[in-house]
């Protein structure tokens, strides 16, 4: 069957230009077609997953900030000639076995994406996809709320406005659009801020958009990226169907398009290079630097609003290779990853590895462009004193590195571990590795398809590499790096740009409110009215009723069998056991005398083994859970002494952690959840399986808390601390944990920003005075998290080719005195206060003069736990009210009141929150969402005197929905070994709950629903049964301040302390509970 699909060269008026199997994974083929008709390509990876992906991608060139390439990603969404009603595309695909579409707009191309559970779904959403693509609507009304409007406030407004007011000007927006106005002249694209800048955006006009669309919509300019297991009769069935629309619409204009048609970046004026010239301050083109001049150095500064003005960034650029010298290009990555992948590496160890860091973070990467690729490398968290000089440090360090010789051990191990990261990648998210790759080609390689082959061919260039020798590696880094003119563009953060904006957006909107008087607000506000009522007119019903909903049967879910060792928990049942469990249970138990601690084993299809280790913090004293994020912090970086005694110092521990583990990490929960504990996880190949048993105990019972160590990463925190504060989404959070749990037994609010800049602080004052102090405290957190009862383990892998699954533990996990009965891994729901248990009236809200928009979590009671029997039931409601064009979509973004908005059910916590993101005015948004609500629940009119109503097709479209929901959470094998995990040791739940989740959803009904909208959902927009967190720009806290107090909300303001000298943080906070 292979061989004669090989064969096929034709389909159809598509032609096959090239076919080509994974070197070192020959059972997954890319090809690549284009129809000989239209010009329309198609890459096609082929590999086995559950999910299928598309990414419609257009090559999409801009000379301006007008932001019409992103502004028309969002047009194309509500409406096509077929489908000629907004909801439809997003609707259809939920009862596809997707979860609505998305895309994305770069600098260089618009990519729309459709992921599904199964392929009969995936392959009859594409034309549907492909008709609002290419023949969109694009009515005024659609760009009156989707892109910009002037609201009845006499406000900026609008979903794409919203976004852009919250991006503009954060400090890497700021100093990205720098950097391309210092390298690029105004004749290249690459110049401009794709998503528009908000100037721009006001002036902005629909006809803008059409002509663009009607330039660059073109299926020669366009290409099919699938990824996934398809039947090739069936998809080329589709392909054609879709194909012959473009020639009945007279849009099919050769395989190369029209005559005088320009390959967009290749062939217009961006394809020339960028250069950096540091001869003269002022160039034709191109932004002034600053002065004075310096040889190879060009300098720039931007300011960005930020309070507190103790850390800045740093942005250097270098002009790099042409795309076509693909192992230049690779060598740089890898150059890059040796220079700054860990604490050993050469730059992290001179700039963050000390105890007055220079950065706390640096990133080094690429972007590669037409006419040559650009380097980058981005520092976060410098001290403002340390901005001017640090570019030059860096050239030191540079120099320094060549003159000496890379490590070439080290080099080798680097080399190896890109390679088996590349594997690890194809099993964890094969369709953003092949998608990637296939955009690229896309864009930038030639039509004929020959490209293609050397692209995917990762390997022998890495066979290539590991060729190099000292002598190669300096020159790399002398030609690119060290004799190759740099740009330095500096950010330095501003309070008074602060509050020069917030005044300017005041200003602006009072001008214009006493220009357009009480009847030109009401005017605007009639106009916004008419126009949302047009994009909202309900579509026939018989149009999703005649979109079937496909069988669940068409989902291939990845096996997993599941047995443990050691002590039963009473509240973690592992459920029926399969023939393949029982199968696994022989192995594991045939293999020595079980283990005083509890290990899961889970048997995936894999090359590599996962070990997670998840601890609880329950017994972690009140005045020590404050540590635990230095803790984990410096986990993979302390000195250690082995079971042998023998000791490493902290660069040897780093290096052979190198050269055993591919991929380590340690974090305050599990995923995005229960953040009551915390998680260490290691990723080997299968063959270095009892290595990482070993680091699992040298990094865990084996650890010295140095004093120089200890110092060194709390300076870090410290230093990284004014960069989270800029956050708005961790700020809510932050805000609203510490209304909700107890301070002293919340591991989650210990860690929060709030309290973590006061007692970082002490901690380092501590260092200071009392070390000895400190040091104590650490072995008194490790005591009380290393204690079996509050452990388990996780090995994820092909255990069955594992000879002696647990003699590598027997061999180095310390004895145990008295084994106790494992304790349940704790919930948030444990440590909640008087008000996370009936939450009631009060709301947190901090100013953060660094963002423009604002972020809110309104809470309220929820379920009570995972087998609450309305889990199903809320599930559904969810699905229905958060679905992408449902009722909180078009009442809210759509009406460009929050880019964001959806409701979450948290049965750890025993809550469900309401989640408002960037958006101009929470309060407004939560007003609407309430009103929405209560008509659903109780059938009340809108404003404008329509209702809103859950029927069947709804119902049964979230239940197709649910589908992809569960189908994603396992679509990998390391996610489906994770989620066995998760269920039996955290959730307290019986092996496959997805898949029972699905079952019981099946038998919801509309009653249930309606039920759970009164019982759960109306609560939570009601101040006497929920509580309200919000992160303000300085421009909308007054007013989000004085309407939720209308609500009913008993407000308090919570100030962001500035800077780490401030006595009184603390108690600046809250007059409470926060830290």
């Amino acid at each position: 069957m292979a061989s004669q699909e090989a064969d096929v060269t034709q389909c159809g008026p598509f032609r096959r230009l090239a076919r080509e199997a994974l070197p070192y994974a020959p059972d997954m083929v890319v090809e690549k077609w284009r129809s000989t008709q239209s010009g329309l390509t198609v890459l096609w990876a082929s590999f086995d997953s559950p999910l299928l992906n598309a990414y419609i991608t257009l090559a999409t060139e801009i000379f301006t900030d007008s932001g019409v390439p992103h502004t028309l990603e969002h047009l194309v969404f509500l409406g096509s000639q077929q489908y000629p009603y907004k909801g439809v595309l997003d609707s259809l695909a939920n009862r596809a076995f997707a979860q609505g579409t998305n895309a994305w707009t770069a600098n260089d191309h618009t990519a729309y994406t459709l992921t599904t559970a199964g392929a009969d779904g995936f392959l009859r959403m594409l034309p549907v996809y492909c008709d609002h693509v290419f023949f969109p609507t694009l009515t005024n009304a659609g760009f009156t709320t989707e892109v910009y409007h002037v609201n009845g406030q006499g406000e900026d407004a609008g979903v794409v406005y919203s976004e852009m007011q919250g991006r503009e000007n954060s400090s890497m927006d700021l100093m990205e659009l720098k950097t391309q106005r210092m390298l690029y002249p105004r004749s290249s694209a690459y110049r401009s801020e794709t998503g528009g800048l908000m100037a721009a955006l006001r002036v902005l006009t629909i006809d803008d958009i059409r002509a663009y669309h009607a330039q660059y919509y073109m299926p020669h300019n366009a290409a099919l990226v699938l990824c996934g297991p398809l039947d090739r009769t069936a998809l080329f069935e589709t392909l054609q169907r879709i194909d012959a629309r473009f020639v009945e619409q007279h849009r099919a204009q050769g395989e190369l398009g029209p005559p005088g048609w320009r390959r967009p970046f290749m062939e217009t004026e961006s394809a020339v290079a960028p250069v950096i010239d540091a001869s003269r301050l002022e160039v034709p083109g191109v932004d002034d630097a600053a002065p004075p001049l310096q040889p190879l150095r060009r300098r720039a500064y931007i300011e960005f609003p930020e309070k507190d003005e103790s850390v800045g960034e740093v942005q250097i650029s270098w002009i790099g290779p042409t795309l076509s010298d693909t192992l230049a290009l690779q060598a740089l990555d890898v150059l890059g990853t040796y220079l700054t992948d860990s604490p050993v590496s050469p730059v992290q160890k001179a700039f963050v590895e000390r105890d007055d860091p220079l950065c706390t973070d640096v990133y080094f990467g690429n972007s590669e462009r037409a006419g040559a690729s650009v380097l980058g490398a981005c520092f976060s968290s410098v001290p403002t004193a340390k901005l001017d000089d640090l570019d030059q440090a860096l050239h030191t360090l540079f120099e320094t590195v060549a003159r000496d010789g890379v490590d070439m051990s080290r080099m080798a191990t680097v080399l190896r571990r890109e390679r088996e990261r590349l594997l690890s990648q194809l099993e964890m998210r094969p369709a953003d590795c092949f998608s990637d790759v296939l955009i690229h080609d896309f864009l930038y390689g030639h039509r004929d398809g020959r490209d293609l082959a050397s692209a995917l061919d990762d390997m022998q260039r890495f066979d290539a590499l590991a060729r190099y020798t000292q002598d190669d590696w300096s020159h790399v880094l002398r030609r690119y790096y060290i004799d190759n003119t740099r740009l330095v563009v500096i950010g330095r953060p501003s309070a008074a740009l602060a509050q020069r904006l917030q005044h300017e957006t005041q200003a602006r909107v009072a001008e214009r409110r006493a220009e357009l008087g009480e009847a030109g607000t009401q005017a605007l506000e009639q106009a916004l009215t008419d126009a949302r009522r047009e994009n909202d007119a309900p579509f026939p019903p018989q149009v999703l009723q005649d979109f079937a909903v496909p069988s669940s049967e068409t989902i291939q879910w990845i096996p997993v069998a599941t047995a443990h060792s050691g002590p039963d928990a009473a509240l973690e049942p592992l459920g029926e056991l399969s023939a393949e469990d029982t199968k696994l249970h022989a192995h594991v138990h045939a293999d020595g005398e079980p283990l005083p601690f509890l290990i899961q084993f889970d048997q995936i299809p894999s090359q590599f083994v996962l070990i997670s280790v998840v601890l609880s913090t329950e017994s972690v004293p009140t005045e020590l859970r404050p540590y635990l994020t230095l803790y984990l912090a410096m986990l993979f970086s302390l000195p250690i002494e082995r079971a042998d005694g023998t000791k490493l110092s902290y660069e040897q521990v780093v290096q052979q952690l190198e050269d055993d583990v591919l991929d380590y990490d340690a974090a305050i929960g599990v995923g995005s959840s229960f953040n009551e504990n915390l998680a260490v996880e290691l990723k080997v190949p299968a063959t270095r399986y009892a290595q990482a048993v070993g680091w699992v105990r040298d990094l865990l019972w084996g650890a010295d808390f140095s004093l120089e160590r200890v110092r060194v990463n709390a300076a870090k925190l410290a230093q990284s601390l004014p960069e989270q504060k800029r956050d708005g989404r961790m700020v809510s959070w932050a805000l609203l944990r510490s209304l909700l749990y107890v301070p002293g037994r919340s591991t989650c609010v210990a860690n929060g920003v709030f309290a973590q800049i006061q007692h970082v602080r002490e901690i380092t004052e501590a260092l200071q005075n009392a070390p000895e102090q400190v040091l104590a405290n650490l072995e008194r957190v490790r005591e009380a998290l290393l204690r079996p009862e509050h452990m388990r383990f996780s090995v994820a892998g092909d255990m069955l080719r594992l000879p002696a699954p647990r003699a590598p533990w027997r061999a180095v996990l310390p004895h145990v005195p008295a084994q106790r009965a494992p304790r349940p891994l704790p919930w948030a729901s444990d440590v909640v206060n008087a008000l996370g248990a009936s939450p009631a009236r009060a709301a947190r809200l901090c100013t953060v003069p660094a963002i423009e928009s604002s972020y809110a979590v309104v809470t309220a009671r929820g379920l009570t736990g995972y087998t609450d029997p309305d889990y199903a039931p809320l599930a559904i409601t969810l699905t229905i009210l958060n679905a992408m064009e449902s009722f909180l979509w078009r009442y809210i973004r759509g009406a460009g009141l929050a880019y964001g908005a959806s409701i979450r059910n948290d049965a750890e916590a025993q809550h469900i929150h309401f989640l408002l993101y960037r958006a101009p005015d929470a309060a407004r948004a939560f007003t609407e969402g309430r009103k929405v609500l209560h008509a659903l629940a109780h059938g009340t009119p809108l404003d404008d005197g329509s209702s809103a109503v859950i029927d069947e097709t709804m119902l049964e479209t979230a239940k197709s929905s649910l589908h992809f929901n569960v189908a994603e959470a396992e679509g990998t094998v390391g996610a489906a070994a994770l989620e066995s995990f998760m269920d039996v040791r955290l959730k307290r739940v019986p092996r496959g709950r997805g898949r029972r989740l699905l079952k019981e959803a099946s038998g919801v009904t509309l009653a249930e629903v309606q039920r759970c909208l009164r019982q759960y959902i109306v609560p939570l927009f009601d101040p006497a049964t929920s509580v309200c967190a919000v992160a303000a720009s300085s421009a909308s806290a007054e007013s989000i301040r004085a309407q939720l107090t209308t609500l009913g909300y008993d407000v308090e303001d919570v100030e962001m302390p500035v800077g780490g000298d401030e006595s009184d943080a603390s108690d600046a906070e809250t007059g409470s509970t926060a830290s």
